[in-house]
């Protein structure tokens, strides 16, 4: 049972990185969109993986939480660093996503949320106001929270320092 945990495990975190793969290409390629319609396709593609990327990483979590148990690994400061870290990301991310991209939702003219309400669609915001708010977006930062420290998690897993 346990190894079809661990494979349970690996398997969710590539599951997440594949469905969070087009949110990843969207915050690069959106930089260079001039075109509203493009960003609009962008921001609905990105939108088509986010039920896949919730219960895959809602399965890495609750999996990362069970394996410890099994392996008697609560009493090591790799296990509660990783999981320190994981949540920075999902917090960090959330927070994004609420700034950064349903932001960019509303100012080109899509449907959004606003916290758990879905709403309207309103009349796009000038070309000018879309260019800014897209350069205030943080992809570097993205890149470190998104992609470094979760290698930095799966070293942690893999060789266990302390």
């Amino acid at each position: 049972m346990i190894r079809w945990l661990v494979f349970i495990h690996i398997l969710s975190a590539l599951t997440f990185f594949l469905a969070h793969g087009t949110s990843a290409a969207m915050a690069f390629q959106i930089r260079k969109e001039k075109d509203i319609e493009r960003i609009k396709a962008m921001l609905d593609l990105s939108g088509t993986t986010m039920i896949l990327m919730f219960i895959s990483f809602l399965v890495l979590g609750i999996s990362g939480l069970i394996l410890p148990f099994l392996f008697h690994f609560w009493n090591t400061g790799w296990v509660w660093l990783s999981i320190v870290l994981m949540l920075v990301v999902f917090f960090y991310m959330a927070f994004m996503n609420e700034r950064a991209y349903k932001k960019l939702r509303k100012l080109v003219g899509l449907p959004y949320r606003a916290g758990n309400k879905e709403l309207p669609a309103e009349p796009p915001a000038s070309q000018e106001e879309i260019q800014a708010h897209i350069r205030s977006i943080n992809v570097t930062l993205l890149v470190i929270i998104g992609f470094v420290i979760p290698a930095f998690v799966a070293w942690l897993m893999t060789f266990k320092p302390f």
